[in-house]
């Protein structure tokens, strides 16, 4: 499992999903980096480059072999976090 500093939320400011999925990181008490797509033009060209959809919020996942995971869905995004990050 990649360590909390792997992991990058895509996201934007006024996104009921991500809303959803910040809130769920703060009852949890984990900070990752949070990555605005509506404020930085380029990290929302990564995000379409990488992930393949400008949709947010997506979850930027870097592993230690050097590859990238890209997951979207708010759900699947908590879900990871709970199962793998919450105490």
């Amino acid at each position: 499992m990649p360590p909390l500093s792997a992991h990058s939320l895509y996201q934007s400011p006024y996104c009921p999903f991500c809303v959803k999925v910040r809130s769920a990181l703060q009852a949890m008490q984990l900070k990752i980096e949070m990555v605005d797509t509506v404020r930085d033009p380029e990290a929302r060209q990564a995000l379409i480059n990488g992930g393949g959809r400008s949709m947010v919020p997506c979850l930027r996942i870097d592993h230690e072999d050097g590859s990238v995971e890209w997951m979207y869905e708010s759900d699947d995004i908590i879900d990871y976090f709970r199962d793998n990050f919450a105490q």
